[in-house]
């Protein structure tokens, strides 16, 4: 709403509730009485309270005992602990063995089950394919017996599968 249209706006965004006027006078007269009947709320406050807040507010703040601070000595934990970690280490890196792996060393249902499992896409299958050095020594020169191929067709091949195509 525009300030130039806010004197012709008939709406004035309060309510009242519904009989407020009627039960008004009823309601103060009510409140009046009730104020008759109950002189005290309940609550006290003591005698001089204000007087004396600001002293005592101020001595629960400033006048503070400081206590002493105790560090803990961790220097000769953190030194032994960091000798043995690279004590560790050194003994790890030099007793380890320096084994590589390669695609002919690893076995080929392990092999064939992350290829299975990973569900890599075409282009990494081609990144696969690409690396001429592993596929063409392991995967072009191979040879596969024949009690290999039998063995694959008869426990990985359903013979309604073949004749589909």
């Amino acid at each position: 709403m525009k300030l130039k249209d806010l004197h012709n706006d008939k709406n004035t965004g309060f309510k009242i509730p519904k009989d407020y006027f009627a039960n008004l006078e009823d309601s103060i007269l009510n409140e009046a009485r009730l104020q008759e009947k109950v002189q005290s709320h309940g609550f006290k406050i003591p005698d001089n309270y204000f007087d004396t807040l600001e002293d005592q507010i101020y001595n629960k703040t400033v006048n503070k005992k400081t206590t002493k601070v105790r560090t803990l000595n961790i220097k000769p934990w953190f030194y032994a602990a960091s000798i043995a970690a690279s004590l560790v280490l050194i003994f790890t890196l030099t007793f380890s063995k320096n084994q590589t792996y390669t695609i002919s060393s690893i076995n080929n249902e392990t092999l064939e089950s992350f290829i299975l499992r990973e569900e890599l896409d075409a282009s990494e299958m081609s990144t696969l394919i690409t690396d001429s050095d592993v596929f063409e020594s392991d995967i072009l020169n191979s040879t596969i017996s024949d009690a290999n191929i039998d063995h694959y067709i008869e426990s990985e091949t359903n013979l309604e599968d073949l004749l589909d195509y």
